[in-house]
């Protein structure tokens, strides 16, 4: 079986650590990984809106704007493609705020190794893919719900139809078989 190819955006201000990321994913025997680098954020969300992309490493500090403030960026004009955010320098708190901030992963630059980051990306790749599945799914059993709603409804309705008509088939059957006075 073929290794899986991927297409990746790569936004870091650094061309050094570009040339590195990509010599690591040529190492990755499990996928092969084509790549597009963009140099800063809004070149990067301009590169993501009118490409398709399997996923996005992203450089924490960059020049126009820090890799929070282009996760939100990102989420605001729809864009869906996963990211895995990358620093240089470890913040105690970063990993946590970019998760929240709509990161799939995290990592230190000095840490990535064609293994580690090979699988990474394959998992959040798959890991985005089942969360527009499930939100998929989701919007599906919302729509199912409405419609066995309406039924029930009109069950309920056709039910009271079916009670006022006969309601008022004994009403105006009644009087005519207690009439004798046409006999």
């Amino acid at each position: 079986m073929a290794a899986p190819s991927y297409r990746l955006l790569v936004v870091d201000d650094s061309k050094r650590d570009t040339l590195l990321l990509e010599r690591i994913l040529q190492q990755a025997s499990d996928a092969t990984f084509t790549v597009t680098h963009m140099e800063s954020a809004q070149t990067g969300l301009e590169e993501l809106s009118t490409h398709a992309y399997d996923l996005v490493l992203l450089d924490y500090y960059l020049p126009d704007m820090d890799g929070l403030a282009f996760l939100e960026e990102k989420q605001k004009r729809g864009l869906t493609a996963p990211v895995i955010m990358l620093t240089a320098f470890g913040q105690e708190r970063l990993p946590v705020a970019a998760l929240q901030a709509g990161a799939l992963d995290y990592f230190r630059k000095d840490q990535v190794n064609s293994s580690l980051l090979g699988k990474a990306i394959q998992q959040a790749i798959e890991k985005a893919r089942l969360q527009v599945n499930a939100a998929a799914d989701a919007a599906r059993l919302r729509e199912l719900e409405e419609i066995q709603y309406e039924n029930v409804a009109d069950e309920e309705i056709n039910t009271r139809i079916a009670q006022f008509e006969m309601a008022y088939r004994m009403q105006t059957s009644v009087p005519e078989a207690m009439d004798t006075s046409k006999e």
